[in-house]
């Protein structure tokens, strides 16, 4: 006799397989998202990521950066030494020039360390550093100083925007999967009476469920595959994490909003107040959870709002694993905060969700 589980798994996966637009927009969608923001990204100004460690503070140092702020090209970024450093060994930055204290008084050697990967940025930010700082020196000091660049190469891990962009689809992904997925099969299944006459017959309830929860489990690894290869194949993505941990943290991100679709299910009344419901939830975390951009782009505001929604847990986890080869551990943070949604998006699941239309 075959296992009733088995059987229902493989119904479902075929039920799922012939609803043409759920693959669209769960598995196409996304790639298409992917596709397009490289190509976009590929074609796009150049501009300089520099930092400065202003060791002078005094006029001449000031008059520096007031003029580096004013050029739309270079983003400017002041800190410590060992801070810049740490950001252009991570790739963040194309050159971290340093401001000596006796800047301004005669010739001087400013320390520039640069970006070994990225020669064409480097290149121009150290000449547009040199340009500022003469002009700046002969502006206060009425001197003509002689001033020289000790630049220094830095191999630095250089992530493009396409590195921080697939595992934010990833994480987008798996919440449409759970979200749209589930509400509309399941509201569907409702309002045609299919729930109704399965309960009638032998099946077991727990066999029915996990048969779908298998399916769209299965799904979310699918989707993290095929975005992983695109990645690697087109745009030479930098993926050094464990696939092992990131399908855990994709199955923790899959079951909440499996829950929460579940949970949307239980009160909408029809198709079109799933998809009501569902965008209400999903298009602000869509935009506001640093899927396709940081979070530091958001209002300050903002963002104490934006960092406990758990899709930015889960794009965080996600990234921090693809990226930087994190390990559970290292993820702990965002993994508790997945933990709180699991637990109250279970609870709402729980006591919403409903085998009959109401």
């Amino acid at each position: 006799m075959r296992n009733p589980l088995a059987v229902l798994t493989i119904t479902a996966f075929k039920m799922y397989l012939r609803n043409r637009q759920v693959i669209f927009f769960n598995l196409f969608f996304p790639v298409m998202i992917v596709v397009i923001f490289g190509l976009i990204n590929g074609n796009g100004n150049v501009s300089v990521s520099m930092g400065v460690v202003d060791n002078a503070h005094n006029p001449v140092s000031q008059i520096v950066l007031t003029q580096l702020r004013q050029i739309k090209a270079v983003k400017l970024t002041t800190g410590s030494l060992d801070s810049e450093r740490a950001a252009l060994e991570k790739g963040d930055r194309d050159v971290v020039v340093v401001l000596p204290a006796s800047l301004g008084q005669g010739p001087v050697a400013l320390p520039a360390f640069y970006n070994a990967g990225k020669p064409q940025e480097s290149s121009a930010a150290l000449a547009i550093m040199t340009r500022f700082v003469d002009e700046a020196s002969f502006q206060y000091a009425h001197i003509q100083p002689s001033f020289t660049l000790n630049a220094q190469p830095v191999n630095s891990r250089n992530l493009s925007y396409i590195d921080f962009l697939v595992p934010g689809v990833i994480a987008m992904s798996i919440m449409q999967t759970g979200l749209f997925s589930v509400a509309f099969s399941f509201v569907a299944y409702k309002q045609q009476g299919i729930l109704r006459r399965l309960m009638a017959t032998p099946m077991r309830v727990p066999d029915f469920l996990m048969s779908r929860i298998v399916t769209y489990l299965v799904m979310a690894v699918v989707q993290m595959a095929i975005l992983i290869v695109l990645g690697l194949l087109l745009y030479h993505l930098h993926f050094i994490g464990n696939i092992a941990y990131l399908i855990i943290v994709g199955f923790i991100g899959a079951a909440i909003f499996m829950a929460v679709g579940f949970t949307i299910s239980g009160f909408a009344r029809d198709e079109g107040a799933v998809a009501a419901i569902a965008n209400l939830i999903s298009f602000p975390m869509m935009f506001l959870s640093g899927v396709f951009f940081s979070l530091s782009n958001e209002p300050g505001w903002l963002q104490p709002i934006t960092k406990v929604l758990p899709l930015t847990f889960l794009a965080n986890a996600l990234r921090s694993i693809s990226l930087d080869g994190a390990s559970l551990w290292a993820v702990r943070g965002e993994l508790l905060g997945l933990a709180v949604w699991l637990a109250i998006a279970l609870v709402l699941a729980i006591r919403l969700f409903k085998w009959e239309v109401a």
